[in-house]
């Protein structure tokens, strides 16, 4: 037999298998199925937030960097006294004006995100809980997001501390419920703590991205104001840092940690106690994040194969012990070994694309479904989708292996007096 007549005949015989022996045939297709449609949700979804990513680090600009007092390098730097987070000084908000004297900065402001801090908003007798960011005139030019109604706060509001806020969509139907929302008053603080009266200037529609979506009721005031009126760690504080077009991001680097270490006081042999972070960097650090995703889908998208491995040893094994007279007939007819050999092994890699192909229709689904109904994106790749296929037609071969190696294997004689 040729190739192609050996592809036809294994997948003829494969296909008859599965209608013969449905719940051995079902349970392989079921653990290949699982172990594709994990592989695709989890990598659709870590495309999208991947992309999603991407698309903030590209409205803050390719040249844009961030002044740290330390970069948090794991989840037990705030506990650990002897880490860098701890032992460093933090920053100082009257710093950024002196990085912004730099002939090579164009703009540097503090900013501070205090959305994990527990902040709540109040107005009319309406209580909620809101994502708070203390930030400069400027933010809006560095993030995206647009002014709906009413204007943002200026530079002159920022720096005599006026307690003004902008509010996000969600946050004026909360609490005023349809009434206007403008130059309303609102009381900002932790419930149980002293709290603050702002008044509301403008609504905010923050970009169109993941985080948006995740995140909801922005609240954004003065930095200023937030230093004055509702005390913060100020080891979250952290610079935003624009350089001029003229200046490459090395350059400004180089200015921007020249002028730290005179502030800070360091000498020629003494090591940074504060980290510049660029894009770049942070870009890395989330694609190690989504590093551990993708470890966590090939794990548990190797159980499924391997369920469904499994199924298909004990499928060929079943094949093979019930076509022992027809083996024999077609060796004593001058079949080669590999030829059966082939034809055992197309049979296994049939049954197991087809839960694969199976698979690639839920999962496509699934990814679907996350994509319209939730605010996570969702994106199937087509790396996802080769890879996929290409891993269930090789476990189908890795598993049909053994006994398709033993079904080609036997003697002739003794597989044609077999009864």
């Amino acid at each position: 037999m040729g190739l192609l007549p050996t592809l036809r005949e294994g997948v003829r015989v494969a296909t008859d298998s599965l209608f013969a022996n449905k719940v051995r045939s079902g349970l392989t297709i079921l653990g290949v199925a699982i172990g594709v449609v994990v592989v695709m949700v989890m990598a659709a979804v870590v495309e999208g937030v991947n992309s999603s990513f991407e698309e903030v680090i590209a409205a803050a600009g390719p040249n844009t960097f961030y002044a740290v007092h330390a970069m948090q390098t794991g989840f037990d730097d705030m506990s650990d006294e002897e880490s860098a987070f701890m032992k460093n000084p933090p920053l100082d908000p009257r710093w950024a004006e002196e990085l912004e004297r730099l002939p090579e900065i164009e703009y540097a402001a503090s900013m501070v995100d205090l959305s994990q801090d527990g902040f709540h908003a109040k107005a009319d007798g309406e209580d909620v809980r809101i994502s708070l960011l203390a930030v400069t005139a400027r933010y809006i030019e560095m993030t995206g997001g647009d002014i709906t109604d009413g204007r943002f706060f200026s530079e002159v509001e920022d720096d005599r501390r006026t307690p003004v806020a902008v509010i996000d969509p969600e946050v004026a139907e909360d609490l005023w419920q349809g009434r206007d929302p403008l130059l309303q008053s609102v009381r900002i603080g932790r419930p149980g703590r002293r709290q603050a009266v702002f008044r509301t200037i403008g609504i905010f529609e923050p970009p169109d991205d993941l985080f948006s979506g995740l995140a909801s009721h922005y609240v954004l005031i003065p930095f200023s104001a937030a230093d004055k009126y509702l005390p913060f760690w100020d080891r979250m504080l952290a610079y935003t840092i624009v350089p001029r077009e003229d200046v490459t991001l090395d350059e400004a680097l180089d200015a921007v940690r020249g002028r730290m270490r005179q502030i800070r006081g360091l000498g020629p042999g003494d090591p940074d106690n504060f980290d510049l972070v660029t894009q770049d960097q942070v870009l890395d650090f989330w694609n190690q994040l989504t590093g551990v995703f993708f470890a966590v889908m090939i794990a548990l998208s190797g159980v499924g194969l391997m369920v469904g491995g499994i199924g298909v040893v004990g499928i060929m094994m079943i094949s093979v012990t019930e076509r022992t007279r027809e083996i024999g007939l077609r060796k004593a007819m001058g079949a080669r070994r590999r030829d059966l050999l082939l034809q055992f092994l197309v049979e296994a890699s049939t049954l197991t694309a087809v839960g694969g192909a199976i698979g690639l229709l839920f999962g496509g689904g699934v990814a679907w479904i996350v994509q319209e109904l939730t605010p996570v994106p969702a994106s199937v790749p087509l790396w996802a989708v080769t890879i996929a296929l290409i891993a269930s037609v090789l476990t189908g071969v890795g598993f049909g292996l053994y006994p398709a190696a033993r079904g080609a294997a036997k003697d002739p004689v003794e597989a044609l007096r077999y009864e």
